[in-house]
């Protein structure tokens, strides 16, 4: 019995030992902003899942891995979880972006990085009954951007998560989406287009996230929304 206790009294002081050792700081700093058009002011909407990014490289360090941080569908970002340090921040998204922020981050730091989207995009609601929702969507590049339009579309889904990948679909029927392809279509004759699009078979009196979304043929196929519309269906 003394034994046991001696044995058991040893693997406790080792494993006490071994925590104290293995108790390090936890982060203590964060940083937030938005992602803002450089020309308007305006934050540029973003796909929440498998979008935009924010890259945070810590300098302190060589070859330093980046720390990927989600852009919010507003444009919007946050990372309160990462250690005090100097970082350079670039973004990854449908947007061009050159300049790169380097940062000394203490606490909680907020920082904007501005960009030139690839396109601009409008969507507004036309007519709603009880099981569909119709809608106007323009889409235009920005002041010199060259890139081809390849797709307008309209998706709706029941969370703000939604984007053109992630939308509201009933026995694989893609009501929740509206998509067409322009790759074949002039750019000059898509930018003086209004679509209009409706998404049928809805469920009745639910709301609905709304968003045109639109794309250039661009290196990571990256998409640019419009603004979040919240529309009920009728009842």
């Amino acid at each position: 019995m003394r034994k046991q206790f001696i044995y058991l009294s040893l693997a406790a002081t080792l494993f006490c030992g071994a925590c104290k050792k293995d108790n390090y700081e936890a982060p203590d700093a964060g940083i937030s902003g938005n992602i803002v058009d450089a020309l308007t002011g305006k934050n540029v909407p973003q796909q929440t899942l498998n979008g935009a990014k924010i890259r945070l490289f810590q300098t302190d360090f060589r070859n330093p891995e980046p720390i990927n941080s989600a852009i919010k569908a507003d444009g919007s970002y946050a990372n309160t979880f990462i250690f005090s340090g100097n970082y350079k921040v670039v973004a990854e998204g449908p947007f061009f972006y050159k300049d790169t922020l380097n940062l000394n981050i203490k606490g909680n730091v907020q920082a904007d990085l501005k960009v030139t989207p690839y396109m601009e995009v409008t969507c507004e609601l036309v007519s709603k009954t009880s099981t569909s929702i119709t809608v106007r969507v323009k889409a235009n590049r920005t002041p010199n951007n060259t890139q081809k339009i390849a797709r307008v579309a309209v998706v709706a889904g029941t969370t703000t998560g939604v984007d053109i990948n992630n939308y509201y679909n009933v026995n694989g029927t893609s009501n929740g989406r509206v998509l067409e392809n322009t790759e074949a279509i002039a750019d000059a004759v898509v930018e003086a287009k209004t679509y209009e699009f409706t998404l049928a078979n809805l469920k009745p009196g639910t709301s609905y996230y709304v968003r045109g979304a639109a794309r250039t043929i661009n290196n990571g196929n990256f998409y640019n929304y419009a603004s979040m519309l919240q529309i009920s269906t009728n009842p």
